[in-house]
């Protein structure tokens, strides 16, 4: 509210009726502004005086994100659909810092106008929506909801993208006759396994709908061919790797992590046992503990969630 103007001496006497005019009017415009703000149905029931930040419309069906800017910490953070204006789902955010997104995180995302709620996503012919949910920690973490609109509202699945905030997530399937799309991620198992963060490899992991929801596009992640020629460069990095090129043992002495990365790069394409070869090769010689780098190795990418679906997409074993 601005600071009141300086008025003249002979305009500060007024009269009490017009004070009292003004205090009314007053009084009208605060009862007046108190009806500005919508107040939506809690999760919860009770009303809250928390504005959706995010809503669109499929007649009939209206997706809506509710945060609290004001708090700005995610405790009021939900998302509900609509259909005809009454609410048939709700999802509350797991815990604070929460934030959903109807589409995509980001409207510059390349694969945002994809995923316009309406837009058919598994291929079926229905209309469908995708709801973001982002945790609100550094680096971490993203949730892909899909649900279909029509001609029976439901949940299709959730899809954890962990660390991979920015798209595209979404592709359009090349080998479908329809408009259906492929979700594109990445599989963080190996983040920060014997190295920091920035250079912990993440596998790509091709998904796409089918009967039993979303399952690992086996066709799709054997196209990810890695070229021989990239194989021995690799090789050369890892084996003169300063570290570990003069002799150690693992793992008290470090490894470049471009070892297991072109591993996992090779295993998600379904060549595991061009994995085990190149970590013949590339093994400084000089270090001991190859068997125990390489049980370790298998023992974490048990724990991938994906770990029996690319275990299967391999016809070749590890020796």
């Amino acid at each position: 509210m601005r600071p009141p103007r300086r008025r003249p001496r002979s305009a500060r006497f007024v009269s009490e009726s017009l004070i009292g005019l003004r205090r009314t009017a007053l009084a009208v415009l605060i009862l007046i502004a108190g009806f500005v703000a919508p107040a939506w149905a809690g999760p919860t029931g009770p009303a809250v005086t928390v504005a959706p930040h995010q809503e669109e419309t499929f007649k009939p069906y209206t997706a809506r994100v509710v945060y609290d800017t004001k708090a700005n910490d995610g405790s009021d953070a939900y998302f509900e659909v609509l259909k005809d204006g009454k609410r048939i789902y709700m999802q509350k955010a797991a815990g604070t810092g929460d934030k959903f997104f109807v589409g995509t995180m980001y409207q510059e995302d390349p694969d945002a106008a994809l995923v316009k709620m309406g837009n058919d996503i598994t291929g079926n012919g229905q209309p469908d929506l995708v709801i973001s949910e982002w945790s609100g920690y550094a680096n971490c973490c993203l949730t892909i909801h899909i649900f279909e609109l029509a001609p029976t509202f439901r949940k299709l699945g959730s899809v954890d993208a962990q660390f991979g905030d920015t798209g595209p997530h979404f592709i359009a399937d090349k080998s479908s006759k329809t408009k259906a799309l492929d979700i594109k991620i990445h599989d963080w198992t190996f983040a920060n396994w014997n190295t920091d963060f920035a250079d912990s490899p993440a596998p790509t992991v091709f998904l796409r709908y089918g009967d039993e929801g979303y399952r690992v596009a086996p066709d799709l992640m054997r196209a990810q061919v890695l070229a021989p020629p990239g194989l021995e460069a690799r090789a050369d990095e890892v084996r003169n790797y300063a570290p570990s090129a003069d002799g150690g043992i693992w793992p008290k002495t470090d490894v470049s992590p471009q070892l297991w990365t072109t591993m996992l790069d090779l295993i998600y394409s379904g060549r595991a046992g061009a994995a085990w070869k190149f970590l013949n090769s590339a093994w400084p010689a000089n270090l001991q503990g190859k068997d125990a780098f390489a049980s370790d190795f298998r023992a974490q990418l048990a724990k991938s969630p994906y770990a029996s679906a690319v275990s299967a997409m391999n016809s070749e074993t590890a020796p």
